[in-house]
C-alpha cells in the first residue's frame, strides 16, 4: 500500500492541493456530504461554475509516490452532479496517472457520454499509444447523484516495443474494460497520481454549475 484513507485526512499531508481555473467561483476545496456510502462526510468537491472553459480543471488534489511505479491500483469512491452537463466532446475527466517522462503523455480515466448514456472510459495519450479504450466487458451506465466505487490498474509494458501493457478498470464492482496491448513510454513508472477532473477537450464553457466530489482514495503496488 502506498495510500489509503478519506481525502480529507490525506490532504495536505501526503496528498497536495492547488486552485487551477476560479472562473466565476469555480475551484476545489474540502465540504461535507451527508450521503457517502461510508462513515466518512468529509469530502472533496471540485466546482465548475457557468462559464467554466473546455480544456480546464477547477484545480488538482495529486499524490507522489517515494519511486516510480509499474504496477498500480488506483481505487476511489466518487460522485458526479446531477444534473452534469457534458462537454461537447464527450470527455468529462477523472483521473490521471503519470509516467516519470514529463513529455511521454498520460493515461486517464473518463466519465465518456457518447449522446445516450455516461460509461466509464480510459484513455492513453503516449507518443507510442494514443486512443480511447473503450468498456470492452461491460458497459455500466454512470448513475448521476449517486456514489460509485472507481477501481483502476495499469501495468507497465516489458519493454519500449512490446505492447503488453495492460490496463483494466470496475465500477461499483463490476469489471468494465480490459486492455493488455498497451505501449507504455520508455521510463521507469508512474510518478504522479491526480484528481484534475478536466472538462472535455477544447472549446466552448459552461452553462450551468456542475460538481465532482470525491471521498476516499487508495493506490498501491506490486
Amino acid at each position: 500500500m502506498l495510500s489509503d484513507g478519506p481525502l480529507n485526512a490525506l490532504v495536505g499531508k501526503t496528498w497536495r492541493m492547488l486552485e487551477r481555473r476560479t472562473t466565476n467561483g469555480s475551484g476545489v476545496g474540502l465540504t461535507s456530504d451527508t450521503t457517502t456510502p461510508t462513515a466518512h462526510s468529509a469530502v472533496l468537491q471540485f466546482t465548475y461554475a457557468p462559464g467554466f472553459p473546455g480544456g480546464y480543471e477547477p484545480g488538482v488534489v495529486f499524490y507522489n509516490p517515494g519511486m516510480p511505479v509499474q504496477e498500480t491500483y488506483f481505487g476511489f469512491r466518487w460522485k458526479p452532479s446531477n444534473p452534469w452537463e457534458p462537454h461537447p466532446s464527450g470527455v468529462n475527466k477523472i483521473a490521471f496517472m503519470f509516467p516519470a517522462t514529463s513529455a511521454a503523455g498520460t493515461i486517464y480515466l473518463m466519465m465518456f457520454y457518447d449522446r445516450t448514456n455516461y460509461t466509464i472510459q480510459v484513455e492513453p495519450t503516449f507518443a507510442s499509444d494514443t486512443r480511447r479504450l473503450a468498456p470492452n466487458v461491460t458497459a455500466t451506465p454512470v448513475a448521476l447523484g449517486r456514489w460509485h466505487l472507481i477501481e483502476w490498474t495499469v501495468r507497465y509494458s516489458t519493454t519500449p516495443t512490446s505492447r503488453d501493457g495492460a490496463t483494466k478498470w470496475w465500477l461499483d464492482g463490476v469489471l468494465q474494460g480490459v486492455y493488455t496491448d498497451l505501449q507504455m513510454p520508455p521510463d521507469p513508472g508512474i510518478i504522479e497520481y491526480q484528481f484534475a477532473p478536466t472538462w472535455g477537450g477544447l472549446g466552448d464553457s459552461k452553462a450551468e454549475t456542475g460538481c465532482y466530489w470525491y471521498e476516499s482514495a487508495h493506490i498501491s503496488r506490486r
